[in-house]
């Protein structure tokens, strides 16, 4: 039986019990994860390993974004990351608008096992 390669993945989110469960399902689904809580410590992560990630899941709060500064980067370098952005936020109108560069934008709830379904399209990039 043949193995998949993996995938690298970096997931931005301040809610533990969330990104832990989707952290699980990627790996399950052999993923490389990297992660970080907040923004400050992602923006870092991107600045230094930008190009090596195929997906990068983002936790937002259009309103009040403790995830603001690793958001500005993707925007400002989205060149850099040249597979998948994937927006994960909260139910609001201004959510399909906050970030037109990134890939895709998906409502919470929304459930881990669908985002590792979206995110496998962008490893093969």
């Amino acid at each position: 039986m043949a193995v998949e390669p993996s995938c690298p993945a970096l997931v931005i989110h301040d809610d533990d019990a969330f990104r832990k469960a989707l952290i699980a399902k990627l790996d399950e689904n052999n993923f490389t994860v990297t992660f970080s809580t907040d923004g400050d410590g992602a923006a870092g992560l991107l600045e230094a390993r930008a190009e090596q990630f195929r997906v990068i899941v983002v936790g937002i709060d259009v309103r009040n974004n403790p995830n603001a500064r690793s958001v500005e980067f993707l925007r400002a370098n989205r060149a850099r990351v040249r597979c998948g952005i994937i927006l994960l936020g909260e139910a609001d109108p201004a959510l399909r608008t906050f970030a037109p560069w990134a890939d895709e934008t998906l409502m919470k709830p929304v459930d881990p096992a669908y985002i590792v379904k979206r995110a496998r399209t962008y490893c093969s990039c």
